[in-house]
């Protein structure tokens, strides 16, 4: 006969409960140690995957099928095409995502690729990519037009992204949040486009090369973004 104690160790609403005051990685990992149970609800409760090895990446899509935060910006491979078309087919719920490293460009995601998961993944809320080489003006229209939820975008070092992009983003209705970092092609028209396109922007970051005149896109904010609450600027 089961004691009280076992009973409630198999209990998952009272686990659940439990576990979700267990916090930080180390006590997760020592408490998805303990037996099956736990390890299966820790699974369960588990909102954000972060991928730090593309070999890792079948299994732990398989076992995460649930979350909403997919962070591939820690990893440490090369990320391939197929790589984004098997997380976007299980991740069908998927609303944030974190993909490239400033210290290591994604060089194999090509702009089709991108295009792909997008397509699959309209779901998204907020999406950040880094130093994605590859990536074109037509893979951010294609986000900014499947993705009608999108309220926050970083862009850091796409350095083939141009003025094009900055047309796109008169797709995003409720867009909030935007930041723009490091080398692009954006010329000082183009970029008067962020605040004709972008009204509802309540906070927006800039920090391109010295040499990109940005008079006009500050007037341009001044004029259209009238809820603006936050607003920053490095050189």
């Amino acid at each position: 006969m089961e004691s009280s104690m076992e009973i409630a160790l198999r209990d998952r609403g009272m686990l659940s409960l439990i576990l979700t005051r267990v916090e930080g990685p180390q006590d997760q990992l020592s408490a998805s140690m303990v037996c099956k149970d736990w390890n299966e609800v820790l699974t369960l409760l588990a909102q954000k995957l972060t991928i730090r090895s593309r070999v890792l990446l079948p299994s732990l899509l398989h076992r995460f099928k649930h979350v909403k935060q997919l962070n591939l910006s820690q990893c440490t491979d090369q990320l391939h095409d197929q790589d984004l078309q098997m997380a976007s087919k299980c991740l069908k719920n998927l609303r944030t995502l974190s993909l490239g490293n400033p210290d290591q460009p994604q060089e194999c995601i090509s702009n089709v690729g991108f295009v792909s998961f997008v397509n699959n993944c309209n779901m998204l809320e907020d999406v950040v990519l880094t130093s994605i080489p590859n990536l074109q003006d037509s893979g951010i229209e294609a986000m900014t037009r499947v993705c009608n939820k999108l309220n926050a975008i970083s862009l850091v070092d796409c350095v083939s992204l141009s003025d094009d992009t900055l047309k796109s983003l008169k797709h995003c209705e409720n867009i909030q949040e935007l930041g723009l970092k490091g080398h692009f092609g954006f010329t000082p028209s183009g970029l008067i486009k962020i605040g004709e396109n972008c009204p509802t922007l309540l906070k927006f970051s800039l920090e391109l090369e010295p040499s990109v005149d940005i008079t006009l896109a500050l007037q341009s904010l001044a004029t259209h973004c009238r809820n603006l609450q936050e607003l920053s600027l490095k050189f």
